[in-house]
């Protein structure tokens, strides 16, 4: 496989990956507020290769992704709550509002459970 082929086809499952929804996550909402989790995503790759006798192509990379902060909707109010390196998502998110972590408590509890019984 070149390098050129290697190298397309990393690019193209970066893109999917890289996507606009996996910055901008999914809202979610609870009562009157919908909150909306934004997050970093750091990229970092290297390919290598030679034509000659054989050839030989090599590639690696490697992705993270951070949440770095929440939208908080309530109305016309629209709040951007960073969340600090030493803070968890889950202190912040209890710092919005009781009723959003009860709302995300509930949710994962079920897909734990639906989890659990497949």
């Amino acid at each position: 496989m070149s390098v050129e082929t290697i190298a397309e086809t990393l690019l193209e499952k970066l893109k999917t990956i890289a996507k606009t929804e996996t910055v901008i996550g999914e809202p979610v909402r609870s009562g009157e507020s919908t909150v909306v989790p934004v997050s970093r995503i750091t990229i970092g790759m290297g390919m290598a290769g030679h034509t000659g006798k054989g050839d030989i192509a090599s590639s690696g990379g490697g992705l993270r992704i951070d949440p770095v902060a929440f939208l908080v909707l309530k109305g016309d109010d629209v709040k951007v709550l960073p969340i600090e390196k030493a803070q968890s998502a889950l202190a912040k998110i209890a710092d919005i509002t009781p009723e959003v972590l009860a709302f995300l408590l509930k949710n994962i509890s079920k897909k734990s459970d639906e989890g659990a019984s497949k």
